[in-house]
């Protein structure tokens, strides 16, 4: 019921959503290679040049120096002939982009806090938490524990856990389908990148290439419903005009959540009202990609109380 699980997550480092998510990604990219888990097939944005996902990533490739290519539709079509942009689509392609698989991003990284002494609890519901004189005290189905710091990171339940968080947030389902394309061919991971699409209209689907299941695509956000109320053939004939080849068939489908933050910024740091107590939540569906480097700060912050990183966007203090 996470937001861990599934295939695939979209690792890119020219970040529409903001330029100060960019030093952040720097060390991420460091520590996805470490795992070794990053798979590069580069990711392509299209969309108008005004859009948010073209200007936004444009704007942050070249505030950071990020290497780019920008690509008339012609020339999208030539590199990858699965995609059609439509009249007025314009795409950039980040080649250091690419993909990572959450559940093997998870094992692994349980795998890493394991041998450095972690004691991993699975399965034992945490139902309540409270500060103490010397730190904090945790009850789970399975008894109280006492410690000097908690990290709580608690995804969709949030709301439970963090009572009284100054930055609202709101949960949105989301379901991600996996397709069978007419011409497998043209998706394979050597001639397919990741990519995100804003239409004109406002709307965001993005996908991956031919992986296990098939083509996984889904709607990112959508000025026009609620990302969760497109049905499968509704997305289907959406992405009908950019990849004909796609199809309709849906081999595939899981449910997603977003916990979404009105700036859609992360909330990391200091729980507000507590002396022992970080928080990481409300990561508004773009926040696997920084998990390794999001840990080092939780894992600064509980220790020591301080972080080397910037994190000036993610105040847990604004409303």
């Amino acid at each position: 019921q996470g937001a861990s699980s599934g295939e695939t997550r979209i690792v890119r480092k020219a970040y529409f959503e903001g330029a100060g998510y960019v030093p952040l990604l720097h060390r991420a990219y460091e520590l996805w290679d470490e795992l070794g888990l990053l798979t590069r097939t580069g990711a392509l944005f299209l969309g108008a040049e005004t859009s948010r996902v073209l200007g936004g990533t444009l704007a942050t490739a070249q505030q950071w120096d990020l290497p780019y290519e920008l690509l008339d539709a012609a020339e999208v079509t030539r590199r990858f002939p699965a995609f059609t942009p439509p009249p007025g689509t314009a795409g950039l392609l980040e080649q250091d982009a690419g993909w990572v698989s959450p559940e093997a991003a998870v094992a692994a990284q349980f795998d890493r806090a394991a041998r450095a002494g972690a004691d991993l609890r699975h399965g034992e519901p945490v139902t309540s938490w409270t500060e103490t004189a010397a730190g904090v005290r945790v009850t789970t189905d399975a008894g109280t524990y006492d410690a000097g710091a908690l990290v709580v990171a608690p995804g969709r339940w949030a709301e439970e856990l963090l009572p009284g968080l100054p930055v609202p947030l709101r949960v949105e389902p989301r379901t991600v389908r996996f397709y069978a394309p007419t011409d497998p061919a043209q998706f394979t991971p050597d001639r397919f990148p990741v990519w995100i699409w804003e239409r004109d209209d406002g709307t965001a689907p993005y996908g991956f290439p031919l992986l296990g299941s098939g083509v996984k695509a889904a709607i990112h956000h959508s000025t026009v419903r609620p990302g969760g109320d497109w049905d499968a053939a509704e997305v289907a004939a959406m992405l009908a005009p950019l990849l004909p080849r796609l199809g309709d068939r849906v081999v595939k489908e899981l449910p997603c959540t977003y916990t979404m933050t009105p700036d859609e910024d992360y909330v990391v740091g200091r729980l507000p009202g507590t002396a022992h107590v970080v928080v990481a939540c409300g990561l508004s569906g773009h926040g696997f990609k920084l998990t390794p480097v999001l840990g080092e700060v939780l894992a600064d912050l509980a220790t020591t109380g301080t972080t080397a990183h910037d994190l000036g966007l993610f105040d847990p203090q604004r409303s």
